[in-house]
């Protein structure tokens, strides 16, 4: 299909839709802002363009609420009008029918078939639309409801692929390992057993032959558990102490380069613009001295030269294609169109058969008093009238004399022949004897079939017609296409072995090949004029460089050329010193300080090596209190009761089983939902670099520059400060929240524009944005529109937009 992808809405023709009736509407091709108060039918012009697009909503349910059937218009519907990128126009009209309504496709003028509809929506269906280029409140509010999970699963599938699918796989399997554990659970079989072993723990430490010794070792092992809690907060600060000391140690060489380092101050600085000058004006005197002044066409081989003279042997009839091949094209549409509608007559008369078994090829309409013939009629007359006077002339004529008896015996004949011919003829009727229905097809049915079937057969034989109609115009075109292929191989434009028929495509390319031939035919007569000239131009620009380089190392007072690069290289070797010292600044950051507290390395050392000390003492201390209280734990399970103390090691130890299996069970779910969740952040992270880039920029305008990056991590979305701090999703404001995800979508919608470009519709979506969010997302929606259209309808009246990208709905008829 040679149309092209649909940019543009320019303009919406509503008959009927809700309130609007009869109306209107004009929209600028790069953004445009609709305003109007509450039920001034912004909403409603939005979901016009969306039904136009992909369909009514159905009378089912709650859809039937989402028509928006006019009650003042008994028409429902309109049109909308796209401008192609190729500046061609293209006219979707949709009206109430079946189904999503009856749907018609214009293209400059003329009617195209119904399926060209995704020229323009591609393979998008409304979902798909409605979930990537419409914002209203009801997707945006609705963030504000979700918990961290839910938060993370929305803005993780913006874009991707079948990715809520898998979340959702991933939810169901973090919901049965929450039916086995869950952290404040309480009827879970993991919780339950955990609990119990907390009460055979509890149970093991209250036995009645406890001795004295239990509790004096309970106390000892209290008082070395204190005591190792102290010691380990001792040890806190101190090791803290010896990372920072550490960390200065790290840094101390680099301190030291940045002591050391000292830029030389030079009087003249060589400004860039003159640089770049001198070295742009080297680079050509080096390029003109290595370029020969001789300028070389490639020479005809002996094919190029055929094709050339075949061109001038015929040259009328070769001009005469490259005007004419549009005609070819538009044959070859017309055969296709064809084809097309030959396809749909075939499966209307397959459909025809289908519905009518009785139907068969070889029958034929019926005439008018074919017709008349097997339609009974109503029986009116008296069949039993010639009985009735042959009766009585039977029995005048033995009555009466000779004379009336001949009279009366001839009337009694005529009457019996009578009766009998109408007998025969009404046994003829009764029996449908018909000789034109065998001829025509209908043998073995009843009159009320034939009848029944006449508008079928003159539907089958209109069908027919059209069927034969389409096949002549198809041949003949078929024709008309040999013809031109003939001339073609004539003309030795097309090769006799080509098989297809794309002759447009093959005529391009002659064309294009005898173009060059031609162009490189017409360089070589002109070669040698020309590269006098070049060599002219050469040496008068050589001179023009060479005057051009003194002049600048004049400027400077320096004696040679060899001078100003000497000076420019120690200019260069001096910002270098002036960037290192930059560069260690910054690593040495807040360090800085500290470090300078130090006269040298020695003294850093030497109080690393104290805090080393006592971080030692502190460790080993520890250290021991904890094999002590080991020691102390030893000696409490060995003073209970053998025999009850058995019992409940064997309880403890069924206990522990359990909970094995119960947790392996868990873990396993749990670590398949981690899992998704970290191959779909793999996978969007690799498919989506761009989107993402895009959408940080979008992200850093829309909150001033206080966000500078989006990353995933961890199986989720954080985003990073200006400051170099980092944020989880969840730990952002709701308004921050919607601006990460609104960015993200746009800039999903933004990324995929080369495959389809629909117009991205706001709906009054930011009304709970602040002045300075709302300007931000104006400025969002004027940068995004330089590739996408973008249609924003609102209840407040935007302050810093061009008065002719507003539309104020206040004056329009409601």
């Amino acid at each position: 299909m040679y149309w092209r992808i649909i940019v543009k809405l320019v303009k919406a023709k509503i008959y009927g839709f809700g309130k609007w009736v009869d109306q209107e509407f004009d929209f600028k091709s790069d953004y445009q802002v609709i305003f109007g108060s509450n039920e001034a039918g912004k909403t409603t012009l939005l979901n016009f363009i969306k039904s136009i697009l992909f369909g009514f909503a159905s009378g089912r349910g709650e859809n039937k609420f989402l028509q928006y059937k006019p009650k003042n218009s008994s028409k429902y519907g309109g049109e909308l009008e796209f401008l192609s990128d190729d500046q061609s126009h293209w006219l979707v009209k949709r009206i109430e029918g079946k189904g999503d309504g009856e749907l018609s496709l214009f293209h400059d003028g003329q009617h195209v078939p119904d399926s060209l509809i995704k020229e323009i929506v591609g393979s998008f269906t409304k979902d798909d639309f409605e979930n990537t280029h419409v914002f209203d409140d009801k997707n945006i509010f609705s963030i504000y409801g979700l918990d961290e999970n839910q938060l993370e699963t929305e803005i993780m599938s913006v874009g991707a692929v079948g990715s809520k699918e898998w979340l959702a796989t991933a939810d169901k399997f973090n919901q049965a390992a929450e039916t086995i554990y869950k952290k404040r659970g309480q009827k879970q079989p993991l919780v339950a057993k955990l609990k119990e072993r907390d009460d055979l723990l509890a149970e093991k430490a209250e036995f009645d032959n406890q001795q004295v010794a239990y509790k004096r070792v309970t106390e000892q092992l209290a008082k070395t558990q204190n005591d190792f809690d102290t010691n380990e907060k001792l040890l806190e600060p101190i090791s803290k102490k010896e990372n920072g000391l550490r960390n200065l140690d790290k840094k101390w060489v680099r301190y030291e380069q940045f002591q050391m380092a000292s830029p030389v101050d030079e009087e003249v600085q060589i400004s860039s613009e003159d640089w770049e000058n001198f070295l742009t004006d080297n680079q050509e005197l080096s390029t003109l001295a290595e370029t020969s002044t001789t300028s070389r066409v490639a020479t005809l081989n002996n094919v190029e030269k055929a094709i050339l003279e075949n061109y001038r042997q015929h040259q009328k009839r070769l001009d005469y294609i490259r005007n004419q091949k549009f005609e070819l094209q538009n044959l070859q549409f017309h055969r296709d169109d064809m084809k097309a509608k030959l396809l749909k007559v075939d499966a209307q008369v397959d459909q025809l058969f289908k519905d009518n078994p009785q139907l068969s090829e070889d029958m034929q309409p019926l005439t008018s008093q074919e017709l008349e013939d097997i339609t009974p009629e109503p029986n009116t007359k008296n069949y039993n009238l010639p009985l009735i006077i042959t009766i009585a002339a039977v029995i005048l004529m033995f009555v009466t004399s000779n004379p009336l008896k001949m009279i009366f015996a001839v009337v009694a004949i005529a009457c019996g022949v009578w009766y009998w011919y109408q007998g025969r003829n009404k046994k003829l009727e009764s029996d449908g004897n018909f000789p034109f229905l065998q001829q025509k097809g209908y043998l073995n049915l009843t009159r009320e079939n034939i009848l029944n079937l006449q508008s079928t057969v003159i539907q089958l034989a209109n069908f027919r017609t059209s069927q034969k109609s389409l096949v002549d115009g198809i041949d003949a075109i078929e024709v008309d296409l040999n013809k031109w292929r003939n001339i073609l191989i004539e003309l030795n434009v097309l090769d006799k072995s080509y098989k297809k028929d794309n002759y447009n495509e093959q005529i391009e390319k002659y064309f294009s090949n005898l173009d060059q031939i031609k162009a490189r035919a017409d360089l070589n007569e002109q070669n040698e004029s020309a590269t006098q000239k070049m060599t002219d131009n050469r040496n008068q620009r050589l001179q023009t460089i060479n005057e051009e380089i003194n002049q600048i190392v004049a400027k400077y007072q320096l004696p040679s050329v060899e001078s100003f690069v000497q000076l420019h290289t120690r200019q260069v070797r001096n910002q270098s010193t002036l960037n290192q010292i930059k560069q260690d600044k910054a690593f040495l950051g807040d360090d800085l300080s500290n470090l300078q507290q130090y006269s040298n390395h020695d003294a850093l050392i030497n109080d690393l090596n104290q805090v080393v000390a006592q971080k030692t003492e502190l460790t080993e201390k520890n250290n021991q209190l904890s094999r002590q209280m080991g020691s102390l734990k030893e000696q409490m399970q060995q003073i209970f009761d053998n025999k009850q103390y058995q019992k409940v090691v064997d309880q403890l130890a069924q206990n522990k089983t359990d909970i094995i299996e119960y947790y392996d069970d868990w873990l396993a779910k749990k670590l398949a939902s981690q899992w998704i969740k970290e191959m779909l952040n793999i996978a969007t992270e690799n498919r989506y670099p761009k989107m993402i880039a895009q959408a940080t920029q979008y992200f850093s305008l829309l909150t001033n520059k206080n966000y500078n990056r989006i990353d995933f991590k961890n199986n989720s979305i954080v985003v990073w400060s200006t400051n170099k701090n980092q944020f989880d999703v969840h730990e952002l404001s709701q308004a921050t929240t919607v601006q990460l995800y609104l960015s993200l979508r746009l800039a999903f919608v933004t990324e995929i524009s080369d495959l389809i470009k629909l117009p991205i519709l706001i709906d009054d979506a930011f009304v709970d944005f602040d002045i300075t969010r709302t300007d931000n997302v104006l400025k969002l929606i004027k940068k995004i529109a330089q590739t996408n259209q973008v249609i924003y309808v609102t209840a407040q009246e935007p302050t810093d937009v061009a008065y002719d990208h507003i539309l104020n709905l206040e004056g329009e008829n409601k």
